[in-house]
Parts: structure tokens; C-alpha cells; sequence
């Protein structure tokens, strides 16, 4: 309910409609709305109006990367205790969402493509009777911590042929 006489307030503050016919159209009683006016504000409350600025804060300093559970960590070391559904509450209040990584995805040969393979020249080589007589590299990409990239060359002495 506490919702409902928020957006109260902030339509009748605004020299629109009296409250009279807004909490008619509402169905709200008039009395619970200024009890709700002469209040004054919980504990939570009072803690959610000194964390959403912290929220805030911190939300902007790490560019709208952190979500809810990495701005509860970093609340933590400023010594706010605070659970991340709470910061998340207070981030949708503020209209904070944050950034989601595009996922990885590596750049890989186009195997499926129409132009053509090339023909496998090993295949139709005659035996080989002593080294240096033929020469094979290959290249490898693999992702792990980092890019790396690794390049081979070898010279062997017999090729075993597939059946």
C-alpha cells in the first residue's frame, strides 16, 4: 500500500485532482492516506534513504558493471551490512540495471562453406626413404587465460598413411 500513497502524493502535489477524488478512483480510505502522511519513516526506510545513494555510487564508479552482489560486496568493505535482494530493490527503484557481457564466442574456420577443399598432397606423394624429404607445421589458437598461439614445424621420418 505504501506504493499506492506514494503515487498519491505525487499526483495531488502537482495541483492535480483533490485527494478526495483521487482516493475515490483508487478505493483507498482518506484517513489510512494522511495516517500514511503523518507518519513517520520506519527504520528500513530511514536505511534505504542512506544505501540508495551508496548504491548509486558505487553503481557509476564501476561504469553500470556491478549488478546487486558485487555492490553488496564492495558495501561490505565500507562496513553497510545489506543483502543483495535489498540492493536490488533499491537499484529498480533507481531504474540501475546493469551492463551484461556479450558471451565469447572464438573465431573459428568456416567449414561449412561451398568453394572447394584443397586436394591432400601427402596422399599422393611416393613413400619417403630418408629425413628432410618432406616438411609439415600446423597452427594452433587456443583460448586459456588469454590468447595463445602456437606454431609447429616438424620433419618426419615416415608418414603413416590411412587405409
Amino acid at each position: 500500500m505504501t506504493d499506492v500513497y506514494a503515487a498519491i502524493e505525487a499526483i495531488t502535489l502537482r495541483e492535480g485532482p483533490p485527494v478526495i477524488a483521487v482516493c475515490e478512483v483508487l478505493e483507498v480510505s482518506r484517513s489510512a492516506y494522511h495516517a500514511w502522511l503523518a507518519r513517520d519513516p520506519s527504520v528500513r526506510e530511514e536505511r534505504d534513504a542512506e544505501l540508495s545513494p551508496l548504491v548509486h555510487d558505487i553503481f557509476w564508479k564501476h561504469k553500470r558493471r556491478y549488478g546487486a552482489r558485487r555492490i553488496v560486496m564492495d558495501l561490505a568493505d565500507m562496513e553497510y551490512a545489506c543483502g543483495s535482494r535489498r540492493v536490488g530493490k533499491l537499484m529498480r527503484n533507481q531504474g540501475l540495471v546493469a551492463i551484461q557481457p556479450k558471451s565469447f564466442v572464438p573465431k573459428t574456420t568456416e567449414s561449412g562453406h561451398s568453394l572447394g577443399y584443397s586436394p591432400n598432397l601427402l596422399m599422393e606423394m611416393p613413400e619417403l626413404t630418408g629425413l628432410h624429404q618432406l616438411w609439415v607445421g600446423g597452427l594452433t589458437y587456443a583460448l586459456d587465460r588469454g590468447a595463445r598461439i602456437s606454431a609447429e614445424i616438424r620433419n618426419p621420418a615416415t608418414i603413416v598413411k590411412p587405409d
